[in-house]
């Protein structure tokens, strides 16, 4: 996959995390309500790790801008996709009907863009070698 790809989806998990974030925030009540669930007390927890999730949405976006230069951001994005995923699976499993299954659309959404960073990762090294050959510029 070219550059240009993985700019395009470095700017889709941008909008991930950070339009997720927004719909988290916004419709609280209703996610946890709908899971006869009443929304964390203090909400201290649960809005740190929005705003870990929004900050994480920031960096795939400098990502998509510099892919060269931003390659550590993708390696902790793999490990937050991957310890949130696991986290709340094993929270599902031990505390059952304690939360909210309607996160199982973000761990599913953060496991495919794990593959797929994880892709991005591998290639690397020729995405600079095509944009090189190419002459169009490693990062915009």
């Amino acid at each position: 996959m070219s550059g240009r790809f993985y700019r395009r989806m470095f700017l889709v998990a941008a909008g991930w995390n950070l339009g997720g974030g927004a719909f988290i925030v916004i419709a609280t009540r209703w996610i946890f309500s709908s899971a006869g669930l009443q929304p964390p007390q203090p909400p201290l927890y649960y809005q740190a790790w929005i705003a870990l999730f929004v900050t994480f949405g920031i960096g795939y976006y400098w990502v998509a801008r510099d892919l060269e230069r931003n390659r550590d951001i993708v390696k902790l994005g793999i490990i937050g996709k991957l310890a949130f995923a696991g986290i709340f699976i094993a929270n599902l499993v031990v505390f059952k009907g304690q939360a909210p299954r309607f996160f199982l659309i973000p761990v599913a959404g953060d496991l495919v863009f794990v593959v797929l960073f994880w892709m991005f990762l591998r290639q690397a090294g020729t995405i600079r070698e095509q944009s090189s050959a190419d002459g169009s510029p490693p990062s915009s």
